[in-house]
């Protein structure tokens, strides 16, 4: 008996793959609902993914080409990528990767290896700065503003981070009457103040702004006049007086009158004092006012007219009742 010829063998073997396969086609395309297959060959968008923390992808394509063949619906869930796990700064040959499309038989990517540069990324610590896009109602001024986390690194290629003088966050204050808390985005600016939105990253990306706006208070400067009533004792007099302090600020939300210069005590009662004395008065603080201090110190000095001084006027007031001709 004669042994088989070996080219015979791999003859029936190659026969047998190309049956087994245009069963499998058969089946696929009648599984298909009897659509005839296409071919496409489309431009996808490259990802690159797991990039190492303080890397940037300096250059590397944007774009592969794919062909595909089947019956696929199209060509827009194509997801094509690059695995940059473990690479460090410096340039690498990596592999293209391309996730299963749904309906297509074959699909083959082009070209299957790209070159990619990755670069090490520089940082630097910003201070926190706001900006008042809006300003408050009016009527209302801003009091406080307070921004946590108050500092912020930005990290990116040293041509582009060397461009950075300042990180701000845009607060709009149009509709606050009270304090408000803010979440709002950080935003790198170079010494002209425009935006520098590529190319960096900012960590934190938002902080929190707590914003105090009131209505506006107009202060202004008044000195204190005392206010007595009753008379000290007969024979007696008021030698001084004296307030401490002298003038008040005080505050209002309504424009007091300009000719208004002066803020009047409580009263004082006076009446059959015959010695020095020293008491607390409140001031007469107009509504929706406030005077700092409240109230005030006011010392009298009380003396008694001398014998002399009390005789001399004793005759002038006699002289002036005497009547002409009486």
């Amino acid at each position: 008996m004669k042994a088989a010829h070996p080219n015979k063998k791999s003859t029936i073997g190659l026969k047998l793959i190309s049956v087994i396969m245009a069963l499998l086609l058969w089946i696929y395309i009648g599984n298909q609902g009897g659509n005839t297959p296409r071919q496409d060959t489309v431009q996808a968008d490259l990802q690159y993914i797991h990039l190492e923390d303080g890397l940037s992808v300096k250059q590397a394509p944007s774009k592969v080409s794919v062909t595909m063949w089947g019956n696929y619906r199209g060509s827009n869930n194509i997801t094509a990528y690059v695995d940059l796990s473990g690479l460090e700064a410096g340039t690498h040959v990596v592999p293209v990767n391309l996730e299963p499309v749904a309906g297509a038989m074959f699909t083959r990517v082009n070209p299957k290896e790209v070159e990619v540069v990755l670069t090490r990324l520089q940082q630097r610590e910003f201070r926190v700065e706001y900006q008042v896009t809006n300003e408050p109602p009016a009527g209302y001024e801003l009091l406080d503003l307070a921004i946590t986390p108050d500092k912020c690194i930005v990290s990116g290629e040293d041509n582009i981070l060397s461009q950075v003088s300042r990180v701000i966050c845009q607060v709009n204050l149009a509709n606050s009457t009270g304090v408000d808390s803010l979440r709002l985005r950080l935003q790198a600016r170079d010494a002209r103040g425009n935006a520098i939105n590529e190319g960096l990253r900012i960590v934190p990306e938002t902080v929190i702004v707590h914003a105090a706006v009131n209505q506006k208070m107009i202060s202004k400067e008044l000195l204190i006049k005392p206010q007595f009533k009753g008379s000290v004792a007969e024979g007696y007099r008021i030698k001084a007086v004296t307030i401490e302090p002298s003038e008040i600020s005080i505050i209002s939300k309504q424009e007091l009158p300009a000719e208004q210069s002066e803020i009047l005590t409580a009263e004082i009662d006076l009446a059959g004092k015959k010695q020095s004395f020293s008491q607390e008065a409140a001031l007469q603080i107009p509504a929706g006012a406030k005077a700092y201090p409240a109230q005030v110190l006011v010392e009298i000095s009380i003396e008694k007219i001398p014998a002399e001084e009390s005789d001399q006027n004793e005759d002038s007031r006699a002289r002036h009742q005497t009547t002409p001709g009486t």
